[in-house]
This record gives C-alpha cells, sequence and structure tokens, in this order.
C-alpha cells in the first residue's frame, strides 16, 4: 500500500454520512454518492470563510471544480481541481472541525441542494431517525457559527444534542424555541444554510450604537483582528481584556487596543477581577495599570474611554461568586484606578451578580455600569439596586464580525454618538 492510499484508508470519514468511499474525483465525475458527499463536505469545509455553499447535486461541474480549488489554497495543497487522496484527507478534517481560509470568500447566489440527503421537509423532533435527520444535521451546522457550536455529528439520529441545537438555532432566528423542527423553522434553516455568514442573535431595538469586547479568544490559532474590517461594519467601540488577577497580561492586548484605536474606535482596556485570595484589589489594580500604561494608554487620549473593572462569578466553570470577593476589595481595585488615570472606571457585572455575591450592595451606584444579559425576551438589562442607568449592554456572546475569526461578545451604547464621544474625551 504506498503513503497516499493508507493515509487515505486510515482518514476516510463520511462527515455528511452519504458514503465513506473516496475515489479520485475530477471534473465530469457524476452519479457517485462520494460526489454528494464531497460537495456537502465542501460546504461545511469553507463555510467559516464566508464561502457561499455549493449545490450539493452529485454533478461534479464547474462551480464543484473552483471550490475543490478554493479549498486546495485554503489548506495549502496542491491546487488542480481534483478530489484525490489527500484533499480527501484535509477535507474530512477541515468539514469535521473548524478551520479559516486567509482568502475570504463572496457572496453568490444561494443553492438549494446543499446536504444531499433530501428535499423533503416533514416535522421532526427528539426521537426521529432517518435521511430526514441527516438534512436537519447538516443544515444546523452550516446555519449556526462553527466555532462557537461545535459541528453535530450527522447520523440521522435526533437526539438531545440535535435538540438542543435546534433551541439554539429558533433563538438565534427570534423563533418559538421548541426544539422541534416545523414549517417556520425548516424555512429559516433553509435560508440561513444557503448565506455566506451565519444566525446571529438579533441585536436589541432602540440602541444604534455598537460594540464588542475581545480577548486571546477571538484569536483562534494566533489569528490577527482586521480593526479596519471591524470599523468598517459599523462598530463603534470596542473593550480590549488586558489583565486578570495578579499574574495574567492578555497576549494580545497591545496589538488589539493599539489596532483598535488606530482604526478609530472608542476604546477601553478591562480586567478581569479574580477573588481567589484575600485583599488582592490593590495589587491587580496595580498590575493592571501597569499593563494598559505599556501600551500607551493614558485614559485622557482621544478616542480613550475609561478603563473597565469586569465583576463577575469565577471563570473555572462552577458559576460560584468569586470566595475571597468583596465590595471592600472591589473597591480597593477601582479607587486605585480612578486615582491612577484620572477616570471613573465602568463596571461591567450583572444585577445578579451584585445580588448573589455582594448583597446586593449599593455602593457601585455612582459607577456607569456595562451590564452583561443574553435574554432575547428583555428591552434592557435589569439594574443593581441603587443604579438608576446603563451604559453598555451586552446581550451575546455570539456575534459573528468581519475581520475576526471567531464569536465575540457585542454591545450597544446606551445614548447618542455625542454621549460615547464625551465619553471617549472626542
Amino acid at each position: 500500500m504506498d503513503a497516499q492510499t493508507a493515509v487515505a484508508a486510515v482518514t476516510a470519514v463520511a462527515v455528511c454520512g452519504h458514503t465513506s468511499a473516496q475515489p479520485t474525483l475530477q471534473r465530469g465525475s457524476t452519479g457517485d454518492p462520494a460526489v454528494v458527499e464531497a460537495q456537502c463536505e465542501l460546504n461545511l469545509a469553507t463555510k467559516p470563510s464566508r464561502y457561499t455553499p455549493i449545490g450539493a447535486d452529485g454533478s461534479f461541474g464547474p462551480a464543484t471544480e473552483t471550490r475543490v480549488k478554493e479549498f486546495q489554497r485554503c489548506a495549502g495543497l496542491d491546487v488542480d481541481g481534483v478530489l484525490g487522496p489527500r484533499t480527501w484527507t484535509s477535507l474530512n478534517t477541515w468539514a469535521a472541525e473548524p478551520h479559516t481560509c486567509t482568502t475570504q470568500g463572496t457572496s453568490s447566489t444561494a443553492q438549494t441542494p446543499l446536504c444531499g440527503h433530501t428535499d423533503t421537509r416533514p416535522t421532526l423532533k427528539r426521537g426521529a431517525k432517518g435521511v430526514e435527520v441527516k438534512e436537519v444535521q447538516c443544515r444546523l451546522n452550516l446555519a449556526m457559527e462553527a466555532f462557537h457550536y461545535p459541528p453535530l455529528t450527522i447520523d440521522g439520529d435526533f437526539g438531545g444534542g440535535t435538540e438542543s441545537r435546534v433551541v439554539e438555532f429558533q433563538h438565534c432566528a427570534n423563533l418559538g424555541a421548541d426544539g422541534t423542527v416545523g414549517p417556520n423553522t425548516w424555512a429559516k434553516l433553509v435560508d440561513w444554510a444557503g448565506r455566506n455568514t451565519y444566525c446571529t442573535p438579533p441585536r436589541p431595538a432602540g440602541y444604534p450604537i455598537d460594540g464588542l469586547d475581545t480577548a486571546k479568544y477571538q484569536h483562534p490559532g494566533g489569528a490577527p483582528i482586521d480593526w479596519k474590517a471591524v470599523r468598517a461594519s459599523g462598530v463603534e467601540f470596542a473593550t480590549v481584556k488586558a489583565t486578570r488577577g495578579t499574574n495574567v497580561t492578555d497576549e494580545y492586548l497591545a496589538t488589539d487596543l493599539q489596532g483598535a484605536r488606530a482604526a478609530g474606535l472608542a476604546v477601553a482596556p478591562y480586567h478581569f477581577y479574580t477573588g481567589t485570595a484575600a485583599d488582592t484589589g490593590t495589587a491587580q489594580a496595580d498590575r493592571f495599570i501597569a499593563a494598559v500604561r505599556a501600551t500607551g494608554y493614558t485614559g485622557q487620549r482621544a478616542g480613550d474611554l475609561p478603563p473597565v473593572f469586569d465583576l463577575e462569578r469565577m471563570d473555572d466553570g462552577s458559576g460560584r461568586c468569586p470566595t475571597y470577593g468583596t465590595v471592600a476589595d472591589a473597591r480597593a481595585w477601582l479607587d486605585r484606578v480612578e486615582a491612577a488615570f484620572g477616570r471613573t472606571p465602568v463596571i461591567y457585572t450583572q444585577k445578579s451578580v451584585l445580588d448573589d455575591c455582594l448583597g446586593s450592595t449599593t455602593a457601585f451606584a455612582r459607577y456607569p455600569l456595562q451590564l452583561a444579559d443574553y435574554r432575547r425576551s428583555i428591552t434592557q438589562p435589569p439594574l443593581p439596586n441603587g443604579s438608576t442607568t446603563w451604559a453598555m449592554w451586552q446581550y451575546t456572546d455570539a456575534a459573528l464580525f468581519p475581520g475576526i475569526q471567531a464569536p465575540a461578545t457585542a454591545d450597544v451604547f446606551n445614548g447618542t454618538q455625542a454621549d460615547l464621544d464625551r465619553l471617549a474625551n472626542r
């Protein structure tokens, strides 16, 4: 067995659920289930880079050849438009796990058969099995951003994982979230699966100024953020992670803070407070101050938003309150940073955090607030006790922005452009 055949034999996978047979295919190939499998996998592999899905019709024509060449460029393969063993191997990997190309695709005409299982659209719910379920699973993978929503296994079994993904899609598409794929869900699923972008949660109405928040998670594989593209999409402000606790500085702090500011965004650095040891607020503040000063941030330049204090539950997945978090320790950070930069810090938090972790304190009533609440059923986030308004509302953790190769949290600003400019010294 030669090396190429050995690789192909080991990695042959029916990612789309048609066939694991992977013969060499090229323009003119037709009538082979492997052609449909290849077209479906090409769609899954290239959509994260904003390529509009091609038709999965079983005919290897010009459009399929072009997409094979585009994929080969993405994967660093020889570009010949032929699906041989090496291209199949890379395609299996890219279709099952999200990757992005250096070159982004552009919008083109939406196609109908994207997955190639069936055109029938019966009502489906948990417990259903068959090719219709495979079609739903495949289209969910094409409709939902793969870096945030790990691709479903396309196995034709409508289990709990598929039901949960249907609910997530229904939330995203502003549908009734019952986990059942009925006519309305099918219609939205067909629409979003065929686009060169993904379904993202609807933004709150009545707040026209957009912002986002970034950290290392928005740099998958070390990918840089194209801040000019972010700004061109209409984003006006950003918060950039600077530090965490007493010993972590985000590796992208300098490039992101400076890049966002150079692109014309109003920008704030933020610190994630950890209450894992007693009375560390001052030490955490000192690390933050040193880190952001090193980037050139003063809080006083045109475009500088006030520093942000991230006060939330522990980030270890437990959902617990910071073990040693106290009002006094938080105030120690806030006072130290305010004295250093001459700006009243913004506090990022939730009403429930202050209620559950700090006894519904009113001690932070004078600070501007960035409040996190991802519910679609509200028109503004609930205010902590003593506070009368909010400045920013982080309304989702699954927003997609041009120039960023992973989902980011998105915000709206509670005010006019003139209000934002004043807050940013402009």
